[in-house]
């Protein structure tokens, strides 16, 4: 089993340990601001401010990082939070399904089908 499959593994028991992943641009505010410091290693870094601090992972392609669910709740003051959640990595959701969970709406984008089968366009 992967290390990943591993990690969803104990996620499953401690939703709390869940990742959210972010677009590395969220890093760019506190590298500009002169009361913040972003330190990294190879696979894990740290952005420090006056008074909060979080640790993160990098991705193995540097363009995105991910944090745990329970640390954007209990170490990012409320105030950055709206900053972070403009720089969630959506690329690899669907859309439509998350509209789905949070709104519980139907959404209408085609018909059943089997899964491979190709849509015809007559």
């Amino acid at each position: 089993m992967s290390t990943a499959s591993e990690f969803y593994k104990k996620a499953l028991a401690d939703a709390e340990m869940a990742q959210v992943v972010f677009r590395v641009a969220v890093l760019e505010r506190y590298l500009e601001q002169s009361d913040a410091s972003v330190k990294r290693t190879n696979t894990v870094g740290r952005v420090k401010a006056s008074a909060w601090s979080l640790d993160f992972g990098i991705a193995p392609d540097e363009q995105t990082i991910h944090v745990p669910l329970s640390s954007l709740k209990t170490r990012l003051p409320e105030r950055e939070l709206a900053h972070w959640l403009s720089h969630v990595d959506d690329a690899r959701f669907s859309q439509n399904f998350l509209k789905m969970q949070s709104s519980h709406a139907c959404i209408d984008d085609g018909g059943y089908r089997d899964w491979g089968e190709e849509e015809s366009l007559f």
